[in-house]
């Protein structure tokens, strides 16, 4: 078994969110679902988005969000029930105009394999019209790239 800052990371500073896979991950195949990992990525970009400072009130507020425009998926091995795993996300571009990048990273803990790993591109759209807009410069101050 292996900590956190053992696991091979694509880069430094990730930010990390612990799961154990559940019998509702798994899928009639026996193994992890495929939604299950978007929804383990969903989870750790809001966490990590709130410790850069910006809340789901923050998008109320500012009339904003940054919402997916394609989603670059990578499964290279199976999960299976009671694997332990870490998920990481990092930002990986912001042009900190309309469009932001973000990378996800899950490990399987015992055996430090990468098993998923997903580029997925933003842009940032109005609340009120759901049409693309200029970032606002709360995203512009907190959207940094973190692989460094």
């Amino acid at each position: 078994m292996y900590t956190i800052n053992e696991l091979s990371w694509d880069f430094p500073n990730p930010h990390i969110l612990k799961f154990q896979v559940i019998e509702d991950n798994i899928d009639i195949l026996g193994h992890v679902n495929n939604k299950v990992y978007l929804d383990w990525s969903e989870a750790v970009s809001w966490d990590h988005s709130n410790l850069l400072g910006v809340s789901h009130e923050d998008f109320k507020k500012v009339k904003s969000a940054c919402v997916v425009v394609r989603n670059k998926i990578e499964y290279l091995a199976s999960l299976f029930l009671d694997d332990e795993i870490a998920i990481s996300t990092w930002i990986t571009q912001c042009d900190h105009k309309i469009k932001l990048s973000r990378l996800f990273q899950v490990i399987r803990i015992a055996d430090n394999k990468t098993i998923f790993r997903s580029n997925v591109d933003y842009v940032c759209v109005s609340l009120e019209n759901y049409k693309p807009r200029r970032m606002p410069d709360l995203f512009k101050k907190s959207y940094k790239v973190t692989t460094k």
